[in-house]
């Protein structure tokens, strides 16, 4: 067979494939799927909706109204180049401010409550999506709540009444297509379209999005190689109308502050396309990131303590089969010891708050950083642990001394509370039950049972 044949039966086979998906398509939404309170740049809250209709919707509360304005369109975006599934759009996204005067606001059916004056509880949670995989041979079972438990999580999360949710980001996982033998996942919709982040994100938590405002941040898979056009469409902070994947980092938002009371804020930092590659000292790309640092230092100037939150850890230990723990690799690392010299971060940063490592983490120094957290355990597949002992013994970065230490593999969450010493800070399962404790008092970590 001539390589022209084989060719067309290429293309025939792949025109089958896009009939038989439209045959089966389910028909499109109709009306508002999910709203939501969320922290933009600014600083600034933001009302997000998604709907099936031809217009947005209409925002209303006790004295006004005021008209959503459209985000993004639906429509097919084009792959990402390291990954040609579906990106196919139906929902079209919509934002307004938060009235000022307004201490609720309705959308469509969805009733918001505004921000409270102190966010005083916070549920944390992270890596959250069902991983669908094939390069890694890694199908987790997104059918059973028992294998992708992020239904289980947020029911739990919810019950606390949080004022605010943090998510540190990865919450698209599902890539490959579930392998017809594979029952667990069978049905799944994959690609980096919006059935995923619907299957994947929204759907799951859409309960509690109504419950809490929430901070989003970016992790490596909705950078641009990945589920970057959704991320820019529903969830990136950058308010008006969603940007588009172009040349690498450029989309990145700036970091910006969520204040938290009149003494803490949270510094969000988007580190998506970073990942764990430095750029040259010297390029384009190393200057662009440093002049995001450089914001963080004036940032951390507005309050006297502040938790910096960004996907990837530099303070922290990988886990591995024996419980060796290993450097986290964040190409982060050499730009921050080069902005802040060996504490990594500007005077005031108290803690960070990261996800990337599947597990859930709590790291304290002797020497001078701030308290380190790690909170991915939120559903997607983990593996390896991490061992306390060694882990006191060894140095996640030369010259950086452990003393205090707590980790755990289930699935679950955390919730941090302010009290007049700092922050309480609470680990729990899926189950909701508590599985380690903290404080967190200054930069200084303490943690038991």
């Amino acid at each position: 067979m001539t390589r022209f044949h084989l060719a067309l039966l290429a293309t025939l086979f792949t025109i089958l494939l896009a009939v038989a998906g439209c045959a089966t398509r389910p028909p499109a939404p109709v009306g508002v799927q999910q709203a939501w309170v969320q922290a933009v740049a600014g600083p600034g809250w933001a009302v997000r909706a998604l709907t099936g209709d031809a217009t947005c919707p209409t925002l209303t509360w006790a004295g006004g109204s005021a008209a959503m304005q459209q985000r993004s369109a639906p429509g097919t975006e084009p792959p990402p180049a390291s990954n040609a599934g579906p990106t196919r759009f139906v929902l079209r996204a919509c934002e307004a401010p938060w009235p000022a005067d307004a201490a609720h606001v309705q959308v469509g059916e969805i009733t918001l409550a505004a921000p409270a004056t102190e966010l005083r509880r916070i549920v944390v949670l992270g890596d959250t999506g069902c991983r669908l995989k094939a390069s890694a041979d890694e199908f987790q079972p997104c059918n059973d709540a028992s294998g992708w438990p992020f239904a289980r999580v947020l029911a739990r999360a919810a019950a606390l009444q949080p004022d605010l949710v943090i998510h540190v980001g990865d919450y698209h996982y599902r890539e490959s297509p579930c392998p017809a033998d594979v029952a667990g996942c069978a049905g799944s919709p994959w690609g980096y379209g919006d059935d995923v982040w619907q299957a994947d994100f929204f759907q799951p938590a859409q309960a509690l999005l109504a419950a809490a405002p929430w901070v989003f941040a970016r992790g490596n898979h909705e950078d641009c190689r990945r589920a970057g056009q959704g991320w820019l469409r529903y969830l990136d902070a950058e308010p008006g109308p969603a940007r588009h994947c172009a040349a690498e980092g450029s989309e990145a938002t700036a970091p910006f502050a969520v204040p938290l009371s009149s003494r803490s804020q949270l510094i969000v930092f988007d580190s998506a396309e970073v990942g764990s590659r430095t750029p040259p000292r010297g390029s384009p790309a190393w200057a662009r990131w440093r002049q995001q640092l450089d914001q963080v230092a004036e940032l951390a100037d507005d309050r006297a303590q502040s938790l910096f939150v960004s996907h990837h850890p530099s303070l922290a230990f990988g886990p591995s089969a024996d419980g060796t723990p290993h450097s986290a690799r964040s190409g982060l690392t050499p730009l921050l010891q080069d902005a802040f010299g060996p504490r990594l971060f500007p005077p005031g940063v108290q803690a960070t708050l990261h996800g990337h490592l599947h597990l859930h983490e709590a790291l304290g120094f002797a020497s001078n950083q701030p308290a380190s957290l790690v909170i991915g355990n939120g559903g997607s597949l983990g593996g390896g642990h991490i061992g306390a002992a060694r882990a006191l013994q060894a140095e996640p970065l030369p010259g950086v001394r452990p003393e205090t230490f707590q980790s755990h593999t289930d699935y679950g969450f955390t919730l941090l509370t302010a009290t007049p010493q700092g922050w309480q800070i609470k680990a729990f399962n899926a189950l909701g039950q508590p599985m380690a404790v903290c404080r967190l008092a200054g930069q200084k970590l303490r943690c038991g049972r």
